[in-house]
């Protein structure tokens, strides 16, 4: 490579550390070697901030943003299978690839040293999840809680500003919310709801303001109204730089707007507990449609293990005759709700000269897939959920900070290193923190109905009939096909 090779990003050289555009965020480590002209970068453990960067002619260009990198590069190339498998997953499954061919995402976990010579890659930590922990499921209950405590203290006191805790009524945020009260007397929580009665069977108000009252928190309750969502949609497309659709993104950024008028500089939220204690009823019946599909298949030639053949037939019947059953492998696993949307779009859908139709989004998972493997292939990409991509996207656009206790490394590894049997249930989800919060948090919050806050489904229905593509040729448009068509053209043609 020739000598004039440059990193453009903004040295400070303070502390022997440098910044990425001016601001070196929280989980992003920078050091400039001054002597070797060298620089290392390395992106946390779990993927809490979005790190870029592309490889140029005569540059490296680094960022934690994807659209301040764009304009560095003379000629920007779709990644057509990247944005086709986040029009049909709702966010990229690719680690490293972006929707823009030039642009790399580092890493959870990686570290890259960018010199004269050019990149190197190194991962420095990844996920382990051999049981090594030896101790009883007490003792386990007891660290898990003592290192959540921990984390959220550190979260409260390291905090740039007033601090409020996202209180939705479920058992994560009230976690968060009792330990915060821990830490600090005077603690706001903030619940939100919707305007009228529709959305009330998924209205978790009336319980988080029990909650909030028996705890002694200063309770703040937020009203959003499904007729203020156009504008926000509009506020926060120039925001994403990356396809993740989530057709909530309109309700986050109204509840991150009002927190931010509010005066709140800090959110602490509770992503990730659903995936650290396996929360999904969903990932359980796949897991289990997987297992059972091992097992049927193990029992061929029939001829050998037709007793085998028979007791597996007799028990499991219906998984294998049904075509509707609960338990049966498709292709709408993982994200069935975008399924049949994303069947209609691929049928005529083109991008330039690419066919969506001819391009394999399918995402294959082992036949043999353990309850834990499944978790796992979904927890690795908390670096690109687009829920902690939205969250700090969204809260960024209001000048608010978002921080996710649950997400610890430490407490990561720690749960990566208990038993499944001990941090499992197939009967009961979460069934561990639970135990671990119980006398903490109210049964009325730990064995409540578990229901989530409603998206706005017929807004986001009304707004893709009327829409019009300007780039992505098709006769379907559904939500994440509108959004992947302002992607591109807010990205690539403004």
């Amino acid at each position: 490579m020739e000598n004039n090779y440059k990193m453009k990003a903004i040295f400070n050289n303070i502390e022997g550390t440098c910044s990425i555009d001016g601001a070196i965020p929280r989980e992003i480590k920078c050091v400039w070697n001054a002597e070797l002209q060298q620089l290392t970068i390395a992106r946390d453990e779990i993927g809490m901030q979005s790190l870029y960067y592309a490889q140029l002619p005569t540059s490296v260009i680094v960022s934690t943003s994807l659209k301040d990198i764009i304009p560095h590069i003379a000629y920007p190339v779709v990644n057509h299978l990247v944005l086709a498998q986040s029009i049909r997953y709702n966010y990229p499954i690719d680690l490293q690839q972006t929707w823009i061919e030039q642009i790399k995402r580092v890493r959870a976990g990686e570290e890259l040293t960018i010199d004269k010579n050019g990149i190197r890659s190194r991962i420095y930590w990844e996920r382990d999840y051999t049981p090594t922990f030896k101790g009883t499921k007490e003792e386990a209950l007891a660290e898990a809680l003592r290192l959540l405590r921990k984390s959220v203290r550190h979260t409260v006191e390291t905090a740039d500003g007033p601090v409020a805790v996202l209180l939705s009524g479920g058992i994560d945020s009230t976690s968060l919310a009792a330990l915060t009260k821990e830490v600090q007397t005077e603690v706001h929580a903030i619940c939100a709801g919707y305007r009228g009665s529709r959305y009330t069977a998924n209205d978790e108000r009336s319980d988080a303001k029990r909650f909030a009252e028996e705890k002694g928190l200063i309770y703040h309750e937020v009203e959003l109204d499904v007729n203020d969502f156009q504008s926000y949609l509009e506020e926060v497309i120039p925001y994403l730089d990356e396809p993740c659709f989530d057709v909530n993104c309109m309700v986050q950024y109204a509840l991150y707007k009002k927190a931010a008028e509010m005066g709140f500089k800090v959110i602490l939220s509770g992503l990730g507990g659903d995936e650290l204690f396996y929360s999904y009823k969903a990932r359980h019946r796949e897991t289990e449609a997987i297992r059972l599909r091992h097992e049927f298949n193990q029992l061929y030639p029939v001829r050998k293990h037709w007793k085998k053949y028979l007791r597996f037939m007799l028990k499991h019947y219906k998984h294998i005759q049904l075509p509707n059953h609960p338990a049966r492998i498709d292709e709408s696993m993982l994200v069935e709700w975008t399924y049949n949307d994303y069947k209609r779009f691929a049928q005529d859908a083109q991008l330039g000269e690419e066919r969506f139709a001819e391009i394999d989004v399918h995402v294959s998972l082992p036949e043999n897939l353990t309850i834990q493997g499944m978790y796992d292939y979904i927890t690795p990409r908390f670096a690109i959920n687009m829920c902690v991509y939205l969250g700090n996207k969204l809260c960024a656009a209001n000048g608010v900070e978002l921080r996710c206790p649950i997400l610890s490394p430490e407490l990561v590894r720690f749960m990566d290193s208990l038993p499944m049997e001990m941090k499992f249930d197939m009967k009961q989800l979460k069934r561990f923190q639970k135990e671990m919060m119980a006398g903490i948090i109210p049964n009325y919050i730990l064995y409540a109905r578990k229901r989530g806050f409603e998206p706005p489904f017929e807004f986001i229905r009304q707004i893709a009939i009327k829409y019009e593509y300007q780039h992505i040729q098709a006769t379907h448009c559904f939500f994440n096909s509108m959004m992947a068509d302002r992607l591109i053209n807010n990205l690539l043609y403004k």
